[in-house]
């Protein structure tokens, strides 16, 4: 078998184990957890996240996105909408729980990283995930002048 089957199938039986867990939360009722809220001059919430299961959850506006297995990819993706949100001339707090931060803090110790370092590089790879999002978009709009 070819690495790259072994790394597919073994990103197939984490995404069904996932699947399985997360339906097995659901089913069982188990309560979210939060662990971070993200919260405007207003005191309104933004954005939060937590541990519903074994899963990290982040919800923005009322929806929660889909179950995230890093603790420090939810905080970075808590960053990432505070500055889009200081980027709109609305200010922000971000609170985390002690809990959170040592989990990313472990997660990225297991890299050999510090959790700051650890964000800057999860904040990098978001951006240049992002570039080539739009360069792949910008690609597909046919030019006009060839119609």
């Amino acid at each position: 078998m070819s690495q790259h089957s072994q790394a597919k199938r073994a990103a197939r039986k984490k995404r069904e184990k996932k699947a399985a867990n997360a339906a097995a939360s659901r089913r069982t009722g188990t309560p979210f957890v939060a662990h971070a809220q993200l919260v405007d001059d207003a005191g309104a919430l933004v954005a939060a996240g937590g541990l519903h299961g074994e899963e990290w959850v982040m919800v923005v506006a009322g929806r929660a996105l889909d179950g995230i297995d890093s603790p420090g990819l939810l905080i970075a993706m808590l960053k990432h909408t505070a500055a889009r949100c200081e980027s709109e001339g609305r200010a922000t707090t971000l609170r985390l729980s002690p809990l959170l931060e040592q989990a990313a803090a472990a997660e990225a110790a297991e890299g050999g990283h510090t959790l700051e370092a650890w964000l800057a590089l999860l904040e990098t790879e978001r951006a240049e995930h992002a570039e080539k999002k739009r360069a792949a978009s910008a690609a597909a709009v046919p030019d006009p002048k060839l119609h």
